[in-house]
């Protein structure tokens, strides 16, 4: 049995608690077998929101969730400044509760997932009490990090320092070593989904209890409402079909910074009644609405494998996404479609003929139908190895 540290922020939140689902049903895989506990720095901007509502800043919380212990430190940083320091921020605010951990939990290793800040923060908590850290390659982070001068050298530093870097795709992969990093360190560790939850089912069933219309075509979008998810290039081929006088609805399930603007957008293009912001859902509510939907679509700017199209492939749904990141690597292109990155036109061409002519789907493709537990014995595997080692000694991330 290993003793591991899972050290990030992109883990369910007490404001967001779909938040990191992929990375906390991968720790409670891992913990089957293992001992593992959770620090979670989360942002003081969202403890000041509640505390104006009058829910108090709740500080430095500590909470059991799905059997992990799971401290929740208070991360305190200069929102939009000084972001090269964010990572640096993010250990200091995490120490005391790192400090309370060790009391009686002693890591053999430290786990993280998104390179900065959390990676940083993660890398010098290892480095201060001596053990290995490994960091998850979750997707965009490596092509958007490298474009942003006041964080590409830490995160450079972090890659460079980690112990091990675990990409979800061959794609991420050779985008890591591409820049600069050693081949030896970098191993890919497909994600999974959850299988009992996601699996086929009746689409009217799912459509009731739902509440939609049993009758028309659904087209799904799941996810955070992000610049790099590339929903403005969605609403635009929206138009391109209703302009076609294409009868469809397209749900938006998930929240986040850009829904006001989209929402401006989809009323400027007069999409109102066609798409429907359907919010953020808990986890256990999605199965349904991939089995509802006709189509997922995803047309993301960059990914790395996301679990969103795993789990509609589960769920006996077809795809239409962006040709970016690893997501070649689980279509099967007589079951669904790829188009170009930021192009509404093509975009709007796959839909229409997919919404013409249905594709069957299967989930036969091994990487989309991994398990949790499969992903989690692959992930300890690496991290035994890593155990095993002898730690480095005191080593900066040239940050």
């Amino acid at each position: 049995m290993m003793r591991v540290l899972f050290l990030s922020s992109v883990f369910p939140q007490p404001h967001d608690p779909t938040r990191g689902i992929y990375c906390l049903k991968l720790l409670e895989a891992l913990s089957r077998d293992h001992e593992v506990k959770v620090i979670s720095p989360w942002s003081w901007t969202w403890g000041l929101r509640s505390a104006i509502r009058g829910g108090g800043m709740g500080v430095d919380l500590q909470v059991e969730r799905a059997r992990l212990d799971t401290r929740y430190p208070c991360y305190y940083y200069p929102p939009g400044l000084l972001k090269d320091l964010h990572g640096w921020l993010m250990w200091i605010s995490s120490q005391a509760a790192l400090r309370r951990m060790l009391t009686d939990f002693s890591p053999e290793c430290i786990l993280s997932y998104w390179a900065h800040p959390d990676g940083e923060a993660a890398l010098r908590a290892a480095r201060s009490i001596g053990v290995p850290m490994a960091l998850i390659i979750g997707g965009s982070e490596v092509l958007l990090m490298t474009q942003q001068p006041a964080c590409r050298r830490r995160f450079l530093g972090v890659l460079r320092a980690a112990d091990a870097l675990l990409p979800v795709s061959r794609d991420l992969k050779l985008k890591t070593e591409a820049l600069g990093i050693s081949p030896d360190k970098v191993h890919v560790v497909y994600q999974g989904v959850d299988r009992e939850l996601f699996s086929p089912g009746s689409q009217a069933e799912s459509r009731r209890r739902l509440g939609l219309a049993v009758k028309g075509k659904v087209l799904l979008w799941v996810g955070r409402m992000v610049p790099v998810k590339g929903l403005d290039f969605l609403l635009q081929a929206c138009s391109i079909l209703r302009a076609r006088d294409i009868d469809f609805r397209l749900y938006l399930v998930g929240d986040g910074p850009q829904r006001k603007p989209l929402e401006a957008q989809a009323a400027s293009l007069g999409l109102a009644g066609f798409v429907v912001f359907a919010g953020a859902q808990q986890n256990e509510r999605l199965p349904d609405w991939y089995r509802a939907a006709d189509l997922t679509v995803l047309p993301s700017r960059s990914e790395g494998i996301p679990n969103v199209l795993r789990e509609s492939l589960a769920c006996g749904t077809p795809f239409v996404a962006s040709r970016v990141g690893g997501i070649p690597e689980i279509a099967h292109l007589e079951l669904n479609r790829l188009v170009p990155p930021e192009d509404a036109g093509q975009l709007a061409e796959a839909l229409h003929e997919c919404l013409s002519a249905p594709l069957p789907c299967t989930a036969s493709d091994s990487a989309s139908a991994r398990s949790h537990d499969d992903a989690a014995t692959d992930m300890a595997t690496l991290l035994g190895h890593l155990g095993r080692g002898r730690a480095r000694a005191e080593c900066r991330p040239s940050c």
